[in-house]
């Protein structure tokens, strides 16, 4: 079941404008106008993160003269309305985390000053707090314990191994860049196969939830 919360005329209004110009967000094979409102049918957005394709539905109605949305539209109303600079945020972190991790030798100190200058300038970033999640030991160390976690565990397949590992990293830059945004994303660079195994476990959990609902 869906859970909504109201959008004013106006809002629509700023949204549909907003959407012709974001970067970030388009909408796919709908309107966000009043009609689609009235009709009740779904909004689809794809929002667009670090060459990431993520699909948005949002469900409408109206009722007495009054608009509803999702409630979850409200997590990227903001972004849609005003932009966004998470992408090129996200993009950098998540080049650092990768390569830190594939040069175990390499210290990292002129790239993680320059990063943490990045991302004091971008957003309300802690320095202190940057310091210690970018720490290229302390980004190894978290690493080595998820892929030896994760690997011992033989209930698990190679693909579903390789997907948890890559979804755990993502997770990990995700709560460096802290846009909530982003935790809706998939990691980037999923194999076709690491692709279908996410589908079908989507899948699996959106057959749960309608089960319970």
């Amino acid at each position: 079941m869906d859970e909504f919360m109201e959008i004013s005329k106006k809002d629509i209004e700023d949204i549909e404008n907003a959407l012709k110009i974001n970067a970030d967000y388009k909408l796919k094979n709908s309107k966000f106008t009043e009609k689609t409102f009235k009709k009740g049918m779904d909004i689809i957005i794809i929002q667009y993160v670090a060459n990431i394709e993520n699909e948005l539905v949002f469900a409408t109605k109206e009722e007495n003269g009054k608009y509803y949305i999702s409630e979850t539209f409200e997590l990227f109303m903001d972004n849609i309305l005003n932009g966004n600079v998470s992408r090129d945020v996200f993009q950098s972190v998540n080049a650092y985390f990768h390569e830190v991790i594939e040069d175990k030798d390499k210290d990292f100190a002129e790239e993680k000053e320059e990063l943490i200058n990045f991302l004091l300038l971008t957003d309300e970033y802690y320095e202190k707090q940057l310091e210690r999640d970018l720490a290229p030991d302390k980004i190894r160390k978290d690493y080595q314990a998820d892929y030896d976690r994760i690997y011992s565990d033989d209930s698990l397949n190679r693909v579903q191994k390789s997907l948890a590992l890559k979804e755990l990293l993502h997770m990990a830059i995700c709560q460096v860049v802290n846009d909530i945004d982003l935790f809706f994303t998939r990691p980037s660079d999923l194999t076709p196969e690491e692709v279908a195994e996410k589908n079908k476990q989507e899948a699996k959990a959106l057959e749960r939830e309608m089960q319970l609902s």
